[in-house]
């Protein structure tokens, strides 16, 4: 899958803008504050229905407009062109269509292809709460597996039944009406934690790979799971270690044992007694921002090997911390299969070869040049027009 056309319309800084992207390298050139990342933001959130910068969407709305539009002409496959338009007005969510027609759900939206992203907010994936890692690595697995989405849907209820009950005993129900939500939760999370288990394991041997490549001072890396539910662990141990916890579990109406505990430590490996060296509680923005691009570059491999489908990579920014030798490994990288779309303040970070293979857009001060003359006007997120 590959971005061909994106149009924004009143989305960020943009009025109304549409840029057309090439199938492999493609280098976005200008100074800070031309809009650089609003334009990757805009092609995650034509594909994702979501912003990879912030949890609030009235945030992508232009300042003074009533909504906000981003519609992206994509290449699924051979003979498979698709348009994908995810619509977005405060008061009244979102409109999410593909050629033209609403969609049921998101993941028929999500099932169009594969796209991974790295912007400054990208580093909270290493130094953020837990919460967020889980929810990246369960976002990208269940793009790759149905199967995982359901078993993630599965554990989600089984919880909020629990956790539902847990205030009732706290009233003064029965503790003894608990054990039928313990086995659901327990078959429920025993599910997902082999499904995640296997999904970091993929993922750990690509990251290293890519890590060595791009970490400063040669620099090992490596990303495990941290998981309360042991391999091989049983239905009874998993309802076991549920009653164990259940007098705190009641005090706060909340399940405090399963997968949905679970983190990911990004960690420098080191020989000898110091052991691994947590990169969230000790790493440097360099060795933070190494660990998220060597993620991200290997959750593409996993998901090309499972799908075949490289996706598209958008990159914010990630060359000026990177030394000339990194930078030359990461580009060869970045065009050996796939799209990826970068964005940088300089061009010199590349050579003249690359650019030369590249597709590269110059950002003036309003943003890219329009590349289609377009009639905005205020009204709803499609117009009669769309």
């Amino acid at each position: 899958m590959f971005f061909r056309r994106l149009r924004l319309v009143n989305f960020r800084s943009y009025d109304d803008v549409t840029v057309a992207f090439a199938p492999g390298l493609n280098v976005i050139v200008g100074r800070n504050a031309s809009g650089k990342t609003n334009l990757l933001e805009g092609a995650y959130f034509a594909l994702r229905a979501a912003s990879c910068r912030t949890t609030r969407d009235e945030k992508a709305v232009r300042m003074g407009a009533g909504f906000a539009r981003a519609e992206a002409e994509i290449d699924a496959g051979p003979e498979r062109v698709r348009t994908t338009t995810v619509a977005y007005a405060p008061g009244q969510g979102k409109q999410v269509r593909v050629d033209g027609a609403e969609v049921p759900s998101l993941d028929e939206l999500r099932r169009q292809g594969q796209v991974f992203v790295f912007v400054p907010e990208s580093l909270l994936l290493v130094k953020g709460s837990p919460a967020r890692r889980r929810a990246h690595l369960d976002a990208f697995a269940a793009a790759l597996d149905r199967a995982y989405d359901a078993a993630a849907r599965e554990l989600q209820e089984a919880l909020r039944q629990r956790n539902a009950q847990l205030a009732r005993v706290r009233e003064g129900a029965p503790a003894s009406s608990l054990d039928p939500w313990d086995r659901q939760v327990a078959r429920a999370g025993l599910d997902l934690a082999a499904r995640r288990r296997a999904i970091v394991v993929s993922l750990a041997g690509r990251f290293a790979e890519f890590a060595a490549e791009l970490a400063p001072d040669d620099e090992r890396f490596s990303v495990t799971l941290v998981s309360q539910v042991a391999e091989g662990l049983d239905d009874d141990g998993f309802a076991a270690a549920l009653r164990a916890r259940r007098g705190r579990d009641v005090g706060r109406a909340t399940t405090s044992f399963g997968p949905h505990r679970d983190d990911l430590c990004f960690a420098e490996e080191r020989g000898g007694e110091d052991g691994p060296r947590d990169l969230r509680l000790f790493g440097s923005q360099g060795e933070q921002r190494a660990a998220v691009l060597a993620l991200l570059l290997a959750e593409r491999a996993v998901a090309a090997e499972h799908s075949g489908d490289v996706g598209a990579l958008l990159l914010d920014d990630v060359m000026s911390e990177l030394d000339d030798a990194r930078r030359r490994l990461l580009v060869q990288t970045l065009t050996s299969g796939g799209q990826a779309i970068i964005t940088t303040t300089n061009r010199h970070y590349f050579t003249d070869a690359e650019l030369a293979r590249a597709k590269v857009i110059e950002l003036g001060p309003e943003g890219p040049p329009p590349e289609v003359e377009a009639d905005v006007r205020e009204g709803p997120p499609y117009s009669s027009r769309d």
